[in-house]
């Protein structure tokens, strides 16, 4: 009785009586049994015994259900603990899924972030083209953001027909690969890639550049500011994608108001003939260094097309919307196609009427340009370059959103290591987060966060695979033939003609200003890509049981197997003598297994000592006979200090001189300290050994740990 209430008062024992059903976990002897003076030490037990085992029940025999990680050990692990959970949050159940997906509100700021905040960059590099012909050429913004916007309505059109074909979500890698063969499935894949992380880099430079805009003096700082920026915005998407859209869309909602406030104001000025005059940046100014001719013109739209980059977004993103999840995808796109054009074209309008020249410097956007002409530099002005800078850098979430998504996808056909198909405790694609994030990060080291530097790169990527889904779903149309096939087909080919033209037009005109890597990197992708898939298919047919033949599965299970376990001793103590034991355990484990049909086994087990001291090996040989393990004891004599190679070259001649291959088992006994500290002061030739041993052939490496208690 008196144990009991002691159970009660601490809380665990309706958890022991509980979790007493699990195979493992029985409960202690009733307190009879017990004497008197050993009711605290229970007590305490069963206390431990309760908090491990806190979220672990069994609700039915051979099923466990664990519902909560092991209990941290140690204040370090504790306090990692505790700093995870307040940086990311709790983990969320699988079920909990349905609720982190996204809405057209939502959607629009997560997915559509990307697209609305290449207003701000788009214009001001193609901009940055024509002010290469003098300051008349600048007027040619406005039928060049005309035909920019012409180009977007044909794409936006052609991917809500991807949308619907697709309802469960495709991008160009899923579209080109079902319909066009898996090499241009990768290629359009490998294309995404590289526009994804070029894009998180793109899009936090320019924020950065908006944020120097209202702060000049931060300009020498701007690559310090975006990766920290890049931090930040990496934490908030382990965090999982409701967080994000909920975070993101006051700025993109705030941008486009204030934005489109700004053009109807300057729209009207024009009108009444009011625009004031425009100042130009000091730096900007010279006459013309190129003449304005064809080539140069096609190096402005293509410059201007950056902008499009964007809109693929949606599509490869229809799983993160709620049911019903086309309806809702293609709501999006229009509500965001709509959007950005309106945005694009108006201020493609008043820079070209007020002539407006890009900074030189990078240091002031176009946009802020337009406000503190229009507005000056009041509270306007800083309204919209605060929003400029949120959204600009908040827009890197959709490399953040769709880089980790197709990373699954390759992953799920083994194109990539299964790492990137699995899913972090918040429901994000933790390491593709986590690759995008680095990638991204040295590319702005690289190009010191500077947007004419990375824009180069930027366009080919997306329009080969805008090309390459468009033209997909056009031999989609045509394989299918399903009602209203004949004008679908037509929306799609004129969507992958006109990508395909400006795909050529990118790729001629900005090859030697930097696009010649993506045209380098992408095959090198593909490359990489199919080599990894050739692997996992052999490695699969090599483990592969068939089952049209189950007569030959017993055969695999009944094979003669012989086993060399090998024990490395650095001198007789507990901890070797705990190793022996174990090992000899499991051997008589697996004699009595009471198996129908055992597979014959012979199992040799010996302990190895590697020394440059033969006095000292004397002295151990010596001592291992007194204390007789029961078991021999080589000794391996290495003058040149080789512990890991020593026994590597050992383990050579234990299968040159048996006669049929044998499994080699290393056991390797270990010293584990209670404290993390002292922990790193043991065990120094066990890493090195288990480092060597990792890829040699038939050889097991088995630990056995020797706790040492507080």
């Amino acid at each position: 009785m008196a144990l009991r209430n002691a159970l009660r008062r601490e809380g665990a024992g309706r958890q022991v009586r509980r979790l007493a059903t699990l195979p493992r976990y029985s409960a202690t002897p009733p307190h009879g049994m017990v004497p008197a003076s050993d009711w605290p030490v229970v007590a305490r037990q069963r206390r431990k015994a309760g908090a491990q085992l806190r979220g672990v029940r069994e609700p039915e025999p051979g099923v466990v259900s664990i519902t909560s990680p092991p209990p941290p050990r140690g204040l370090l692990a504790r306090s990692w603990r505790r700093l995870v959970r307040l940086v990311l949050g709790p983990p969320l159940p699988t079920e909990q899924e349905a609720q982190e997906q996204l809405g057209p509100f939502t959607g629009l700021a997560v997915l559509g972030a990307d697209l609305v905040a290449s207003s701000v960059y788009g214009p001001e590099e193609m901009l940055r083209i024509l002010a290469l012909a003098g300051a008349g050429a600048l007027a040619l913004s406005l039928p060049l953001s005309v035909a920019i916007v012409l180009l977007l309505a044909i794409v936006a059109t052609s991917y809500q027909q991807t949308i619907r074909a697709y309802p469960s979500g495709a991008g160009g890698y899923i579209v080109a690969s079902d319909n066009l063969g898996m090499v241009l499935g990768l290629v359009a894949a490998a294309a995404l890639l590289v526009d994804y992380a070029l894009d998180v880099a793109v899009s936090v430079s320019t924020g950065v550049q908006s944020f120097t805009s209202v702060l000049p003096a931060l300009a020498p700082w701007r690559v310090w500011l975006a990766l920290v920026a890049l931090a930040l915005l990496t934490l908030t998407n382990l965090r999982g994608i409701r967080t994000t859209g909920v975070l993101f869309a006051a700025p993109i909602y705030l941008y486009l108001a204030a934005t489109l406030a700004m053009v109807a104001t300057g729209v009207v000025r024009w009108a009444g003939g009011t625009l004031p005059p425009y100042n130009p940046p000091p730096e900007a100014g010279g006459g013309p260094v190129e003449a304005l001719g064809l080539f140069l013109l096609l190096r402005a739209f293509s410059s201007g097309a950056v902008a499009l980059t964007g809109i693929e977004a949606v599509s490869n993103g229809v799983p993160y919307f709620r049911p019903p999840q086309a309806r809702n995808a293609c709501t999006t796109l229009l509500l965001m196609a709509g959007l950005f054009g309106a945005a694009f074209l108006g201020l493609g309008f008043l820079a070209a009427q007020l002539r407006v020249v890009p900074d030189p410097s990078e240091v002031e956007t176009v946009v802020s340009q337009l406000t503190r002409t229009l507005f000056g530099r009041g509270f306007f002005y800083f309204m919209i370059q605060v929003s400029s800078v949120l959204l600009l850098i908040l827009a890197a979430n959709t490399g953040f959103a769709d880089f980790p998504r197709l990373l699954s996808l390759l992953a799920r056909d083994r194109y990539l290591p299964e790492l990137f198909a699995l899913r972090g405790s918040r429901l994000s694609f933790s390491n593709g987060i986590l690759l995008v994030s680095i990638l991204s990060g040295l590319l702005i080291v690289v190009f010191q966060a500077s947007l004419a530097r990375l824009i180069p790169l930027f366009t080919v990527g997306a329009f080969a695979t805008f090309t390459l889904s468009q033209a997909g779903m056009a031999r989609h149309w045509w394989r299918r033939r399903a009602p209203g096939w004949h004008w679908r087909m037509a929306i799609n080919a004129a969507g992958a003609a006109t990508t395909a033209i400006v795909l050529l037009v990118v790729a001629i005109s900005k090859f030697v200003h930097g696009a010649w890597v993506v045209v380098l990197v992408v095959p090198l992708l593909v490359l990489l890509l199919l080599v990894v898939h050739r692997h996992y298919r052999r490695a699969a047919a090599a483990i592969r049981l068939d089952p049209r033949f189950p007569e030959m599965q017993p055969s695999v299970l009944a094979q003669e197997l012989r086993h060399h376990i090998v024990i490395p001793v650095a001198q007789a103590d507990r901890v070797v003598f705990h190793a022996i034991a174990y090992v000899r355990s499991l051997v008589r484990a697996g004699a009595g297994s009471g198996a129908a049909e055992p597979a014959p086994v012979t199992i040799l087990i010996e302990a190895v000592h590697v020394t440059d001291d033969k006095l000292k090996a004397r002295r151990l040989r010596a001592q291992w006979r007194q204390l007789d393990p029961g078991i021999p004891l080589v000794i391996l004599e290495s003058p040149y200090r080789d512990f890991a190679g020593a026994v590597l070259r050992y383990l050579d001649v234990i299968e040159h001189r048996t006669p049929q291959p044998a499994v080699i088992t290393i056991a390797i006994p270990e010293l584990v300290a209670a404290r993390w500290w002292e922990r790193l002061l043991h065990n120094a030739m066990a890493v090195r050994l288990k480092a060597a041993l990792r890829a040699r052939p038939r050889t097991a490496v088995l630990t056995v740990p020797f706790h040492l208690r507080r």
